[in-house]
């Protein structure tokens, strides 16, 4: 959809930006992010011809933005401000409009698309009649939003549209958009100072320092796999627990839980799991890994004749979860069936490893650890 290749940007005798490269794809919503002079804001604002790179090429479905007039490029390609870039002599219709007039849009069809619009961003028709200094700063940014809209645009440009507002109503548009995109969506490129921001919005995260790319890649990578030290810094080592989603049920399972195999007799599954230590085994078939099922030592235990096969006492209907489940989830299920551990099977039924009440007790104190030592 977008693509920049090996552009930099020199501004008289300081370099800007140094040779970078990324692409993004349709329908993603990637974050831009890095420290103040990190080059964010010019690299947004090059996409729509705002500045001009020194040298490297854009496109935007493989068209050379070089060669377009930058009014019928910025015409399709929506942007939005941190200070809303409303015209405060227009009412909120008149500012939302103003493109599409200019485009000589019908006027039955852009009075229609005003209502949609207006609605979209969660407002209703009264605000239509109303001037911008007579709407609240959430509000005139449903607004800059909806303007932005109002072409029906593949790509929406954000610099920082939400960093003058009070933490509510940040929190509050930050979910809208979320829902917004969901609807829509559009190719969104977004400029943050933020990091909570950026992992809470983004499919991808283009952290920059000095003009360069440190790293480009998804919120849940950033978070578990930073690329140095720069980005560990950066990002917080405890951050992940304010995204608790991206903890899955691969990052905390035991690999390797005790197995038995379908053909055991009570008494073989009692004398395993006395020697392992263990009060749970998971059943599975010797070639393949499938689980069959769940022997739990109390079954085991009760059973009055030991030389039946497991099979008679073998739960076959377990709870379990998926290699991508997050913790959220998994807690979800621990307390709502009131068991102590959860296989972690793929589609086919292959088993991956085993989450105990220990290991998630384990991997919560952590964030108790880390947050403890950042205090003192």
């Amino acid at each position: 959809m977008i693509k920049l290749e090996n552009i930099s940007k020199n501004f008289k005798k300081t370099k800007v930006l140094h040779d970078i490269s990324f692409e993004i794809k349709k329908g993603d919503f990637v974050v831009l992010i890095g420290p103040s002079g990190c080059g964010k804001t010019t690299t947004l604002k090059m996409i729509n011809k705002l500045i001009k790179p020194s040298s490297g090429k854009i496109t935007i479905e493989g068209k050379d933005i070089s060669k377009i007039d930058p009014v019928k490029l910025r015409r399709k390609i929506g942007y939005v401000i941190q200070q809303t870039g409303l015209f405060p002599h227009m009412t909120v219709k008149e500012n939302i409009e103003l493109i599409p007039r200019l485009e000589k849009m019908d006027s039955n069809e852009i009075d229609k698309r005003t209502e949609e619009l207006i609605e979209l961003v969660g407002l209703d028709s009264t605000y239509l009649n109303r001037y911008p200094n007579e709407l609240s700063g959430g509000q005139q940014q449903r607004v800059g939003v909806a303007r932005a809209f109002a072409l029906d645009p593949d790509i929406i440009l954000m610099d920082e549209p939400f960093s003058a507002l009070d933490p509510i109503t940040r929190t509050i548009l930050q979910d809208e958009l979320i829902n917004l995109q969901a609807k829509v969506n559009k190719t969104i490129v977004f400029v943050t100072h933020d990091i909570k921001e950026a992992i809470k919005l983004a499919d991808k995260v283009c952290l920059m320092n000095k003009g360069l790319i440190v790293q480009y890649d998804s919120p849940e990578n950033i978070l578990k796999n930073p690329k140095d030290d720069f980005v560990t810094d950066f990002v917080g080592d405890n951050r992940i627990w304010q995204s608790p989603e991206f903890i899955r049920a691969k990052d905390i399972m035991i690999d390797k839980p005790v197995t038995c195999p379908i053909d055991y007799t009570i008494n073989e599954a009692l004398l395993l799991m006395g020697s392992e230590k263990v009060n749970t085994l998971m059943v599975t078939d010797a070639i393949t890994n499938k689980l069959h099922g769940v022997l739990r030592k109390k079954h085991v235990q009760s059973a009055k004749n030991k030389e039946l096969s497991i099979r008679d006492i073998l739960i076959s209907d377990y709870v379990f979860a998926k290699p991508d489940d997050s913790i959220v989830d998994i807690l979800k299920e621990v307390n709502k069936y009131g068991i102590n551990n959860i296989p972690v099977v793929d589609k086919n039924k292959q088993l991956h490893g085993l989450i105990t009440k220990s290991s998630l007790v384990e991997t919560l104190s952590k964030q108790y650890i880390n947050d403890q030592s950042e205090v003192y």
